[in-house]
């Protein structure tokens, strides 16, 4: 899947307007905790090349995030950011995301789709909003950074939680893939949203995302287990 969302907003504003946009979110690349590391292999970009985030049971890879942690102001977060080491990455080359299914949230049991009072937003480097609703996702594709001379990225949005139940305790999820000019999109990712719930209740949420889900032919040796245990009870009641 080739990318053409930043690249033709990047055209559209010049090459200068978005070079001075950039001065403040792209610098040398670091190793930070809980950043959403970016690589290329074989012609596509790659997320967490490392291998050091969590994997969900589809394989998606896994990161969190949390809304009250007010660094970027209330129901607000610039967390996770995206980086990449030095050489990693093609010298400028735009880098981009593109927005993938609805807004999930957790009801304490399972992961569902969001009602419609509750969406996430993403503001990107040029300003343009994604915004994941109760059934699809506005605005879709937004740029993150540009490569710097050294092949590498720094780069920080804004995420946000609005809609007339932001402020209700939950726990929410997107899934995003990258992508950029000339070469393939990556694997698709998720990243998890804490909202106001306690530690424990959120690992939970986030937990149930790594848990297998049974094959059919799994269930049906569990139901047949089932099955033969309340046999084999009802067997020793009738001697």
């Amino acid at each position: 899947m080739k990318y053409s969302g930043p690249g033709s907003l990047l055209r559209a504003l010049g090459m200068t307007a978005f070079l001075s946009i950039q001065l403040g979110v792209t610098a040398q690349a670091a190793d930070h905790a809980g950043d959403i590391e970016v690589g290329m292999a074989a012609g596509a970009l790659v997320v967490d090349p490392e291998g050091l985030a969590q994997i969900a049971a589809n394989g998606y890879r896994l990161f969190e995030a949390d809304f009250r942690d007010f660094s970027g102001g209330l129901f607000k977060t610039d967390d996770p950011g995206f980086v990449a080491e030095e050489g990693a990455l093609d010298v400028g080359l735009v880098v981009g995301y593109r927005g993938l299914g609805v807004l999930q949230s957790w009801n304490g049991s399972m992961w569902t789709s969001s009602g419609p009072s509750v969406f996430v937003s993403i503001e990107d480097v040029l300003g343009t909003i994604t915004s994941f609703g109760y059934g699809a996702v506005t605005d879709p594709a937004g740029a993150i950074a540009q490569v710097s001379g050294a092949g590498d990225i720094h780069s920080h949005l804004d995420f946000s939680i609005g809609g007339a139940d932001r402020a209700l305790a939950g726990a929410y999820l997107i899934t995003l893939q990258l992508e950029a000019n000339g070469v393939l999109a990556s694997s698709p990712f998720y990243i998890a949203f804490n909202n106001g719930l306690e530690e424990a209740a959120f690992e939970g949420a986030v937990g149930a995302l790594m848990a297998p889900v049974p094959e059919p032919a799994t269930w049906a040796m569990l139901i047949a287990g089932i099955g033969l245990v309340g046999a084999l009870g009802r067997r020793r009641q009738c001697v």
